[in-house]
């Protein structure tokens, strides 16, 4: 039995294995971070360093000031709730061309930013686009159920919320893991097996689903992971004109609802200057559907980070992000 077959059956006791209950009644409170006076006065001198210069020529070497702010941010990711808003940024006098300096300079230090589309932007915009396809949900006005990414961290930059809606979920996929193991253990066997994913951007291409199945929870050494996203082994069912396996497609329905149960899901907004950091191995993130009018136009930064020491994971757990690379990499060709 591999690494990735193992499963574990001891309770989670991490800090980021949390629930709604003991987040408390501010959950949006106890993983927040506020900028201090002479971090915001540091981040404006960089600023004033960087004016001119494209936020994807920024290396960490630009912006020491910057570290001691990211060396919280990775603490957070990697031994803490698994998030973190950084609060503190008045969005009123940084432009959208300086909050990217800033969300940028910040991910040099966490790890390196992916590819998020056939244009190969590494820093993107999460707001509606009429003239994109459904597949990419993020840039629909849609709800978007509980999910992970495909790569170590996502990181959010709120420039603009929607005139109604557009809220942020998350749900510890660890404290869910704990109710599985207390409730109905034997859906852990059907989670640990997976299932393949597919992307929707790979249709017409020479780019199948993932070769062999991503398991939905895996554990390697001694640290619980998760990945999960029902659009995309939706897509795989598509693609390949196979069913999910029962037992998994019963098992994937248990586990979205616990995501989705407000003891595990908490919900908050995340407001104009402020920046969010996930660790998509132990948490899912989700949003609730929104409406943008003329005054307000909901609109976010996006990175994907690979941070490759972050969290011990099994293999499969990248097979995903292969299939974005390779899809990129033939749209821009």
């Amino acid at each position: 039995m591999n690494a990735r077959d193992t499963i574990h059956r001891q309770p989670i006791r991490e800090a980021a294995a949390w629930t709604a209950a003991s987040l408390g009644p501010d959950p949006k409170a106890r993983v927040t971070r506020d900028l201090a006076a002479a971090e915001l006065a540091a981040m404006d001198e960089f600023l004033g360093r960087m004016r001119g210069r494209a936020a994807w020529d920024i290396t960490a070497a630009d912006a020491p000031a910057l570290r001691p702010i990211a060396d919280d941010i990775r603490a957070a990711l990697s031994e803490g709730a698994g998030m973190i808003v950084v609060r503190g940024i008045d969005r009123a006098r940084m432009s959208k061309e300086d909050c990217e300096r800033v969300f940028w300079a910040l991910g040099t230090f966490l790890g390196d930013a992916t590819m998020q589309n056939p244009k190969g932007d590494r820093i993107t915009h999460v707001k509606h686009d009429k003239d994109v396809p459904q597949g990419r949900g993020y840039r629909s006005t849609a709800e978007l159920s509980p999910h992970t990414d495909a790569y170590a961290i996502l990181g959010l930059f709120c420039l603009e919320r929607a005139e109604k809606g557009g809220l942020s979920r998350a749900a510890s996929a660890l404290a869910i893991h704990n109710e599985i193991l207390a409730s109905c253990p034997d859906l852990l066997e059907p989670m640990y097996r997976g299932t393949r994913y597919a992307s929707s951007d790979a249709r017409g291409t020479s780019v199948g689903p993932t070769p062999s199945n991503v398991p939905l929870f895996s554990s390697r050494d001694g640290k619980v992971s998760c990945f999960f996203s029902r659009q995309n082994m939706t897509e795989a069912s598509r693609q390949t004109g196979e069913a999910l396996e029962p037992a998994f497609a019963a098992a994937a329905d248990r586990f979205q609802a616990m995501a989705l149960d407000p003891r595990f899901m908490i919900e908050f907004m995340l407001e104009p200057g402020e920046i969010m950091f996930c660790n998509n191995y132990v948490l899912l993130h989700a949003r609730t559907e929104f409406e943008d009018s003329e005054r307000h136009t909901r609109d976010l930064l996006r990175l994907w980070l690979n941070w490759e020491g972050m969290r011990p994971v099994v293999p499969e757990l990248h097979l995903f992000a292969k299939i974005y690379k390779d899809v990129f990499a033939l749209k821009r060709s």
